[in-house]
Order: C-alpha cells, then structure tokens, then sequence
C-alpha cells in the first residue's frame, strides 16, 4: 500500500489486459489526471491535491434526442426508469448525481448528465482499490450507456 501515489505509480497499478490506453489530461485544479479508456469508456484517475483521495469518475452526457425521451415520459414511467437507474446506482460502491447543463443538481426528468465516482483515501489506496474502483465506474457507466434499452422496457 502506498498512501500518496503519484501519476506514475497510478499508471503502473493499471492492469494492461483491461485497459486500452492512458492519457494525462491537462488539469490546472488538480495534482494529476488521468484518462484511462477501458472497453471504449473513458474514466478518469484524479487527485486534486497532494495527499488528498484518489477520485475515479467520468460524466455521461446524453443528447437531446434521449433528454426529449426522458422528459417526455409519463410520469409513472419516469419513476419506474429513476427506479432502476437508481437500483443499479445505489448497489454499486459510488457516488453519483443528476445535473443539468451548468452543473446543477436536477431532478431526473431534467437530466443533462449523470456524474458518477469513486473516492479512494489514503489509508486504502492500492492497485486493487484502484482497479477496483475503475471497473465499478465503468460497469456504471456502461449500463447508464445503454438509456435507449431501459427507456424501451417503460415506454407505454
């Protein structure tokens, strides 16, 4: 266990046979940043401050033609997707917000983008935190991906 990893370390941790590629993302409000791509998804690998936790997260933005779908939903078919999405959302060991344009937090049915993360801290940090808390990211995010399917299965 190393309790205050720099980019380096971060990037030798990360597990070759799962991940397509690393880039470090210029950052001026962070120590380092680092965008990981598995499968196609792009997850980032942050800290914002010496010694401060390691944040694994991304934000998945969907377009107007989905924002439409959603907003447009019945009422108790808007419930039952927030129902599921939630489900996946809350069983999974992250942190995640319904935001509109600007950042805000929303209601679901004014979703722009859904943020989702991980926090790793000092006392825990390791490679298996760290991969650990990408695949976790990211099956959240493929599944939040997939929104055409989910809105298919509560259309009425």
């Amino acid at each position: 266990m190393t309790d205050d990893p720099d980019s380096e370390q971060v990037r030798d941790w990360l597990d070759e046979e799962l991940i397509a590629g690393v880039e470090h993302v210029p950052d001026p409000e962070a120590e380092f940043n680092l965008a990981v791509e598995m499968s196609n998804l792009v997850v980032h690998v942050v800290r914002r401050r010496q010694g401060g936790p390691l944040v694994v997260g991304q934000q998945i933005e969907y377009g107007p033609g989905i924002r439409e779908r959603i907003s447009g939903l019945a009422p108790a078919d808007r419930n039952e997707l927030v129902g599921r999405i939630r489900e996946t959302l809350t069983a999974a060991p992250v942190v995640y917000g319904f935001h509109d344009e600007r950042g805000a937090n929303v209601a679901f049915g004014d979703v722009h983008r859904v943020l989702v993360e991980r926090r790793i801290y000092a006392d825990s940090v390791s490679q298996q935190s760290v991969m650990d808390a990408l695949v976790e990211v990211w099956k959240v995010l493929r599944y939040l991906d997939d929104i055409e399917s989910l809105l298919d299965t509560v259309e009425r």
